[in-house]
């Protein structure tokens, strides 16, 4: 019997010591997708417009394995993106865009991997 409480207490102690590390994973900084602008043609009730919107990229702000190189990108990403609204044809119309500064190239950005 005294075996079994130590086994309960080791599994219990060992199953909140993982939820705590996962909450702290979750919540680590940098963990992010990356965006790119770009221009697109929208159309809405007969009108069209010209837009800059937010494109996700096929990049990220952290690794999913050790090992994984950091990659040389020349192209301006960013992590934050805004809901907007446009008028298209007399009605509103949402987009995303980027804001804030670029993703600075020295903290690292990772493959996505398809992921």
């Amino acid at each position: 019997m005294h075996k079994a409480r130590i086994i309960l207490t080791l599994i219990a102690l060992l199953a909140v010591a993982g939820g705590i590390m996962s909450f702290k994973a979750g919540k680590r900084m940098q963990q992010a997708n990356l965006f790119y602008p770009t221009t697109g043609d929208f159309f809405h009730n007969g009108a069209s417009r010209n837009l800059m919107y937010a494109y996700l990229a096929p990049y990220r702000t952290f690794q999913t394995d050790i090992l994984e190189p950091p990659l040389n990108i020349t192209r301006a990403l960013y992590t934050r993106t805004v809901q907007s609204t446009t008028t298209i044809g007399g009605a509103f119309y949402f987009i995303t865009v980027v804001t804030g500064a670029p993703w600075p190239t020295l903290a690292g950005i990772y493959d996505d991997n398809g992921q």
